[in-house]
């Protein structure tokens, strides 16, 4: 919020389709740093969308984004309920984003005026830019949104965003793959995609790396074994175990024998399995010096 708020630093398709003209045009510096924030921004962009793909910047550093997540926490808060659309449904509604990205791409070609007016399909303008001040309908449609998002989670970012559906292309070329995943994922497992905000997890368990907005609840899930039911199921296991192992100690069931003293006559054999080890041998101590008046000498036996 402080990158769009205060520095008005909300990267838009438009940037990226003023971009191509201008490198079509000739390269010219003078042209990029007009918008320091902005140049600094899509920096930022190209080289995590290079390491990690487009969620870096989707669901950690876009503003739009950011306060649809804060509205949407603040209607659970309040335990408003949720509403989303069938697996099948949301999928096919990713698309209309898409859409959008070849009509402005399209028309760029031809005006970037008209472009720009079309681009208004981005209500960062409207929110960051000019702080709701303009005509009643851009309001209107910005607000709206933001709505929604109390309810449906980014829904904005899932099926109008043609930012993000741009920056999905590049994400094809990431370098890193490192959300982790079960083979239980998806069969039987459905919890980290009940929680996935975005519904970037299929049924079947994978991630859709060009959805992921990289919220990482569901690393933050895999790795824990109070909400990940295969590691639910190990500890409990184990749990069980110890248990047992405490009962059979505390009824005298098991010995305990200390190992960490002086090794002597004293120490105690150790029973063990014969296919695992063959029983620990009885201490001898045998002696092989002493001292006297006159010093150390050996008794070598």
């Amino acid at each position: 919020l402080f990158v769009g708020i205060y520095s008005m630093g909300q990267l838009s398709i438009v940037n990226m389709l003023a971009f191509g003209r201008v490198m079509a045009g000739g390269f010219s510096w003078d042209t990029l740093l007009l918008e320091p924030i902005t140049f600094l921004l899509w920096g930022f962009v190209a080289v995590t969308i290079i390491l990690w793909g487009r969620g870096v910047y989707c669901g950690w550093l876009c503003p739009f984004g950011a306060l649809q997540e804060l509205i949407h926490s603040v209607a659970e808060r309040f335990k408003l309920p949720t509403w989303e659309f069938p697996a099948m449904v949301h999928e096919r509604l990713w698309a209309i984003k898409y859409l959008i990205l070849i009509l402005l791409f399209g028309l760029s070609l031809d005006s970037m005026a008209r472009a720009a007016t079309v681009a208004e399909v981005e209500p960062f303008k409207t929110v960051f830019g000019m702080h709701f001040m303009r005509e009643w309908y851009f309001t209107l449609y910005a607000l709206g949104l933001l709505a929604i998002s109390a309810v449906n989670s980014k829904f904005y970012c899932k099926y109008l965003c043609p930012l993000g559906a741009a920056l999905s292309f590049f994400t094809r070329f990431r370098i890193f793959d490192w959300l982790r995943r079960r083979r239980e994922c998806g069969s039987p497992c459905q919890t980290c995609a009940a929680q996935c905000q975005i519904g970037a997890i299929r049924p079947t368990g994978e991630i859709i790396e060009n959805e992921c907005h990289y919220c990482l609840e569901c690393q933050v899930i895999y790795h824990d074994d109070h909400r990940c039911p295969p590691l639910v199921e190990k500890r409990k296991r184990r749990e069980k175990r110890e248990a047992n192992a405490a009962g059979m100690i505390a009824s005298g069931g098991i010995e305990v024998v200390d190992c960490s003293g002086v090794l002597g006559p004293e120490t105690p054999l150790l029973k063990l399995p014969p296919d695992f080890a063959k029983d620990t041998p009885p201490i001898k101590i045998h002696r092989i010096s002493e001292y006297d008046k006159a010093g150390p000498f050996w008794a070598w036996n």
